[in-house]
């Protein structure tokens, strides 16, 4: 039922996705961007096969175009992992020359091998860009707070675990789980059918973010803007106090200053998207999912600006 469902969504998704193709700016390019797009085999949504086809068609449509605006050339991996090897455990990252990771939302990062997870934070430390995306936000993280009660029920049909494994701590926010406590009414009965029955608000959703002032200036064009854009995750919040004292600052890109099924109110005024460092690289975790708002360019530009200001390639203002 579930694959019918994602299958009729993305469908629609895709006959309404712009296929003129890209203006050539008449400019030579001044570099290439090599992105990795990590899937793990262990994932639920990554087990769909065609959500992941049309998901990659949307990707590359919108960097397609951003290489004209940009004046920049994006070379796209899709590395994928199973539990006990594969493309990241392998050193692929490094073997390749990747110069950001997109890690575009699921479930499968919330129970990783360890050496899945120490290949992924050895390539951030040594200078590479993570930028992660509705549940791999939380990957990215220090992990989740605020859990619903009898979580762990849902938590093992979905993952197959009883509990989380370690998150990356890349940054020094949380995921704020709180959130789901409506959804979670009855965990004991909350199985893949009803995980499939909340995403299903998600492709048609739309609630608004307001772009922050920063310094990083990853979002200089739309700073004091109100945009809707696709929801995803639950939000992000402070991490500990202590931890400023070692970990490098976060700033925060944008906030929620508006909701959406199937998500209620007590978003509003948290973490949307946020920006830090990790040892010498660039880190970027994004609740939600401007990359597929549909027909709003300024999402889309969000997206790419994100994915530009991780790789250490974002044009200077």
């Amino acid at each position: 039922m579930h694959r019918t469902l994602w299958l009729s969504i993305l469908i629609i998704l895709l006959l309404i996705i712009p296929v003129f193709p890209p203006i050539d700016s008449g400019f030579p390019l001044n570099r290439t961007i090599k992105i990795a797009f990590l899937r793990q085999k262990w994932d639920l949504l990554d087990d769909l096969t065609i959500k992941n086809k049309i998901s990659m068609k949307i990707y590359r449509h919108i960097l397609s175009e951003a290489e004209n605006k940009y004046n920049i050339r994006f070379k796209i991996y899709e590395l994928w992992d199973d539990w006990n090897n594969g493309d990241v455990q392998s050193g692929k990252l490094r073997k390749l020359g990747i110069d950001v990771i997109v890690m575009p939302g699921g479930f499968g990062s919330w129970d990783t091998p360890k050496k899945y997870r120490r290949e992924i934070k050895n390539f951030v430390r040594r200078g590479g860009g993570f930028y992660g995306i509705c549940g791999d936000s939380t990957f990215g993280s220090l992990g989740a707070i605020n859990l619903p009660s009898g979580y762990r029920f849902p938590l093992k049909r979905i993952t197959g675990s009883w509990s989380f494994t370690p998150m990356l701590g890349l940054a020094n926010v949380y995921t704020d789980a709180s959130t789901f406590r409506h959804i979670l009414k009855h965990p004991l009965f909350f199985g893949k059918l009803e995980v499939f029955r909340a995403l299903k608000h998600l492709p048609i959703s739309r609630g608004a973010i307001k772009i922050r002032y920063s310094r990083l200036d990853i979002q200089q064009p739309y700073e004091g803007e109100r945009i809707r854009v696709m929801l995803g995750n639950a939000p992000l919040v402070d991490g500990p106090l202590l931890f400023r004292l070692f970990k490098p600052k976060v700033y925060t890109i944008a906030v929620f200053v508006g909701t959406d099924k199937p998500y209620d109110r007590s978003i509003e005024g948290k973490k949307a998207i946020i920006a830090t460092h990790y040892g010498r690289g660039n880190v970027v975790l994004s609740v939600v999912h401007p990359e597929f708002t549909i027909g709003n360019d300024k999402a889309h530009d969000i997206f790419v600006r994100n994915l530009l200001w991780a790789a250490k390639a974002l044009p200077a203002s």
